[in-house]
C-alpha cells in the first residue's frame, strides 16, 4: 500500500498555506503533516483555561463567528442572520425585497431555533426580509429540494422543487408571507426507462411485501412500495425560461427534465437525459437548456444475494457475511445519455420548450477505479457568460474541485479552471481535492463568477472578463458549508447561504447560566448536536477587495516543527519515528466524547460529565457506554 493513501482523510487541507502575508506554502507528501487547524495553541478562558477553543459559536465577536467541530474558524464576511435546517437553494424576487430558502432537514424533527421563534428544523421554506436580514416567515408543507424560482413583481410567484414528493410546489409570496397557490403543487410522474439504472419504476419481489415476526424485510428505501409500483421523479434543479413562459426541472430519479407550462400549470414534456440530473441552466434566448449530470450507479460488492432466511448478504465465492470483492460503476462518454458526469444538450427551436429536443451530450467526467478516483466529478451547479466568443457555460465540478466549461457555439469543451491551490499529487493522474464547489451565480455585469467552496467555508472570486480565459481572484469567508448563492439586479449585494451555519446551535430549552460549566455560549457542555441551523451573509461587493481577505487561515496553520527528538509522532509525512513501531487503526462507533470518557471527571477535570440534556431542557444521567469502554478509557488513562 502506498504510505500516502490514508491521506483521504486530510483531503480538504491538502493545497497550499498562505498567510497573512501573503507566504505561500506547497504541501508535499514529505511535509504535509505539519499541518493543523487554525486552533492550534490557542486557549479558552475560565474553568477550561489551556484547551484550545471548543467547537461553537460566539468565539470572534459574533455569535456566528465561531470554531467548527473539526477546529477550523468561521468568521463571515458582511451581515448574518439564522435560517432553517440544512438550507440547499435560495431566491431573490426580482425587485430584491426577499430571499426564500429551501430548508432541507430531511429528519423532519422541527427543533426550534436558539436564535429565532420563526425558525425551526425540518423541511421548509424560509423567507427573508432582505432590508432588515431577518426571516420573517416559516412555511412548512411536503418536502424540498434545492430547485427555487421567484417571479412577478408582488404578489410573487414562488416555483419550489418537491424533491421526495416528486412534484413541483407553487406558492403566493405577499408582504412576506408564502400561501400555497392554486394549484399547490405540479406531481411529475416518471418517464418510461429506456436504459438499466432508472430508479423511477420499481415493483417490489413478492418477499419484500411480506413480514414476520423475525424482522423481515428489511427496511424500504425512502419513497419505496412494498406493494405496488413505486413512481420516483425526485425534482432537483430548476430554471425559467427568459419569457417566463417554461420552467425546466430536473428530475434526480428517473433521468429526465420536465417542461412545465407555467400558464396552465401542467407537465407539457418531458426528455431524457444523462445519469442524475441536478441544475438546469437555459440561454439568453431561450433556445439552449443545459443540464448537469451528476453521473454513475452507486459502487456494489460483486455478486451480492441477500438470503431471506438467514437476513444476510451472502457472496457466491465466500462464506458467511462475506463479499467477493468489489467492481467499478460501468460508465460510457460516448452516448446521448451516459452513464457518467456530463453536461446534457438540448434544443427548444424558437425558444418553443414543446418542441424540446436533446442534441448530444458534453463529456464532463474522468477514469474512475477503486482507490482514487471513487465517485466522478459531479457537476452540479451551473451558470451563463456572455463572452466576445459566445456564450460559455461554466458548471461546478465538486469532486474535482474545478469549473467545467463548455462553448456554447459549437457545445465545444474548454479547459477546466482549477481552483485548488497546489493540490497534493499522489501521481500524474490522481490528485486529492478538499474545496467541494457546488453553487456558482454570475454577476449581472458577466465580469465575475462567485463560486461557493463548501469544503473550505468560502466563495471563490473568478474575474471571467475573457470568458474563455477566467482567472481566481479572492476568496471571501463564509460560515460552514456554502451550498446556495444570490446576487442581486445591480450586482451590488452577494448572498451566500451556509448550509451548517456556525455548527452546533444551543437548544432554546437550556439554562446557559451556572458555573461550572458553563462559561459562555459557544463552550456550553449542553449544546445539542441536533441544532444545526443555516445562516445567510449578505456581503456588499464594494466593500470586499480581491486579495483582501485569506480564507485559508481560517482553515489551516502551518506551524513550524519542534525538534524531532521531542515527538512520539514526528511532524510531517516521510519522517519516522524512533519509539514507534506499528500502528493500529481502531474504529470506533460515533459516539460523543462524554458517552465514552465522561465518568474520568479525576483525569479529564471539567472536560468529562456524565450530565446530558434532554429535549425539554432538563438534566439527567447516562453511563450507557462508559460501562462498556473499559479498552478505551484505559488507553486514555495510560496515555
Amino acid at each position: 500500500m502506498k504510505p500516502v493513501i490514508f491521506l483521504a482523510l486530510w483531503a480538504a487541507m491538502i493545497m497550499a498555506i498562505s498567510r497573512s502575508s501573503g507566504e505561500k506554502h506547497s504541501i508535499a507528501v514529505d511535509d504535509w503533516g505539519r499541518i493543523t487547524a487554525p486552533v492550534y495553541e490557542t486557549s479558552e478562558t475560565g474553568v477550561y483555561s489551556g484547551a484550545e477553543l471548543f467547537a461553537g459559536p460566539n468565539k470572534f465577536g459574533s455569535y456566528f463567528a465561531g470554531v467548527l467541530p473539526n477546529g477550523r474558524m468561521v468568521k463571515p464576511a458582511g451581515v448574518t442572520t439564522q435560517i432553517g435546517m440544512n438550507p440547499l437553494g435560495a431566491a431573490l424576487t426580482p425587485d430584491g425585497k426577499y430571499l426564500i430558502t429551501t430548508n432541507d432537514d430531511e429528519r423532519d424533527l422541527g427543533f426550534p431555533s436558539y436564535q429565532s421563534s420563526i425558525n425551526s428544523g425540518g423541511y421548509s421554506l424560509s423567507v427573508i426580509d432582505t432590508r432588515l436580514m431577518k426571516v420573517v416567515s416559516q412555511l412548512s408543507t411536503g418536502k424540498y429540494f434545492l430547485g427555487l424560482e421567484a417571479s412577478g413583481t408582488g404578489p410573487y410567484t414562488v416555483w419550489a422543487s418537491g424533491g421526495g414528493d416528486n412534484d413541483v410546489k407553487l406558492f403566493t409570496l405577499e408582504g412576506g408571507v408564502l400561501t400555497p397557490a392554486k394549484p399547490k403543487h405540479i406531481v411529475i410522474s416518471p418517464i418510461t426507462p429506456a436504459t438499466e439504472g432508472f430508479v423511477s419504476h420499481y415493483t417490489a419481489d413478492e418477499r419484500f411485501s411480506r413480514s414476520d415476526a423475525e424482522g423481515f424485510p428489511p427496511p424500504a428505501p425512502s419513497g419505496f412500495s412494498r406493494s405496488g409500483e413505486t413512481q420516483i421523479t425526485f425534482p432537483a434543479g430548476m430554471a425559467l425560461s427568459p419569457d417566463g413562459k417554461y420552467l425546466y426541472v430536473a428530475c434526480n430519479g428517473d433521468n429526465s427534465v420536465a417542461v412545465i407550462e407555467t400558464t396552465s400549470k401542467a407537465v407539457v414534456k418531458q426528455v431524457p437525459v444523462g445519469y442524475f440530473p441536478y441544475a438546469v441552466v437555459v440561454n439568453s434566448d431561450g433556445t439552449k437548456i443545459l443540464v448537469s449530470n451528476w453521473g454513475i450507479t452507486e459502487y456494489k460488492f460483486a455478486h451480492p444475494l441477500y438470503d431471506p432466511e438467514s437476513h444476510r448478504l451472502l457472496s457466491t465465492a465466500a462464506a458467511g457475511n462475506l463479499p467477493y470483492g468489489f467492481y467499478i460503476p460501468r460508465t460510457n462518454a460516448s452516448e446521448p445519455n451516459p452513464k457518467t458526469s456530463s453536461i446534457s444538450v438540448l434544443d427548444a427551436p424558437s425558444g418553443d420548450a414543446r418542441r424540446l429536443s436533446l442534441r448530444e451530450a458534453v463529456y464532463e467526467g474522468h477514469a474512475l477505479d477503486e482507490l482514487y478516483n471513487v465517485g466522478d466529478t459531479h457537476p452540479s451547479a451551473a451558470t451563463i457568460i456572455h463572452g466576445k466568443q459566445g456564450e460559455v457555460l461554466y458548471v461546478t465540478k465538486s469532486n474535482s474541485d474545478s469549473l467545467g466549461m463548455v462553448l456554447l457555439n459549437g457545445d465545444r469543451k474548454l479547459e477546466d479552471l482549477d481552483l485548488s491551490l497546489n493540490p497534493l499529487g499522489l501521481d500524474p493522474e490522481h490528485h486529492l481535492h478538499g474545496e467541494y464547489p457546488n453553487a456558482i451565480v454570475a454577476a449581472p455585469a458577466q465580469d465575475r463568477l462567485y463560486v461557493a467552496e463548501a469544503g473550505i467555508n468560502s466563495v471563490a472570486v473568478v474575474d471571467t472578463r475573457q470568458a474563455t480565459h477566467p482567472a481566481l481572484l479572492a476568496r471571501i469567508p463564509t460560515d460552514w458549508y456554502p451550498s446556495a448563492l444570490a446576487i442581486t439586479a445591480d450586482g451590488s449585494t452577494l448572498y451566500v447561504v451556509n448550509a451548517k451555519g456556525v455548527g452546533e446551535d444551543i437548544n432554546p430549552r437550556t439554562a446557559t447560566g451556572g458555573s461550572p460549566p458553563p462559561t459562555g455560549l459557544g463552550s456550553d457542555p449542553n449544546t445539542d448536536s441536533n441544532y444545526i441551523f443555516g445562516s445567510l451573509q449578505r456581503i456588499n461587493l464594494a466593500e470586499v477587495k480581491p486579495g483582501v481577505v485569506d480564507v485559508l487561515n481560517n482553515n489551516f496553520a502551518f506551524p513550524p516543527p519542534p525538534p524531532a527528538s521531542s515527538q512520539i509522532v514526528p511532524l510531517g509525512g516521510n519522517r519516522a519515528s524512533k519509539k514507534i513501531k506499528h500502528v493500529f487503526f481502531i474504529l470506533h462507533e460515533n459516539k460523543t466524547f462524554d458517552s465514552m470518557l465522561g465518568n474520568l471527571g479525576s483525569h479529564f477535570g471539567p472536560y468529562a460529565s456524565l450530565t446530558y440534556n434532554a429535549s425539554n431542557g432538563s438534566n439527567y444521567r447516562n453511563m450507557q457506554f462508559t460501562g462498556v469502554s473499559l479498552n478505551t478509557q484505559l488507553l486514555a488513562s495510560h496515555f
